[in-house]
């Protein structure tokens, strides 16, 4: 896989050395779990980019895939966790129904 390049400075101290998203065994853990459990959460940190980082969920792997392809840079940090053990081990922060115009919710359905 390659990216474009990047902000290359020698503060950054550059090296062939170190942890690379791009990693065989990085990508194939990635493509398990989606497979297997579901969406990850993939978090974007762009080296001197001058904005924060984004968080996208995918679903498929090779849209995760083409994502890194076209929009992360030589230097960009990504984070990928999967997405289940948040939703599994987490209470939502707020929930609840849509309301229809008159502003009822069901108490039942089929969800």
């Amino acid at each position: 896989m390659k990216f474009k390049p990047g902000c290359r400075t020698e503060a950054d101290e550059w090296s062939c050395d170190g942890e690379k998203i791009s990693d065989p065994e990085k990508l194939e853990a990635i493509r398990q779990v989606v497979n297997k459990d579901g969406p990850v959460l993939l978090e974007h940190k762009f080296l001197r980019g001058g904005r924060g980082p984004h968080t996208r969920v995918f679903d498929d792997y090779e849209d995760l895939i083409e994502y890194l392809i076209a929009e992360a840079r030589a230097g960009d940090k990504i984070s990928v966790w999967s997405l289940w053990t948040f939703m599994r081990d987490t209470p939502p922060l707020a929930f609840g129904k849509c309301p229809a115009e008159d502003g009822a919710v069901p108490k039942h359905g089929p969800y």
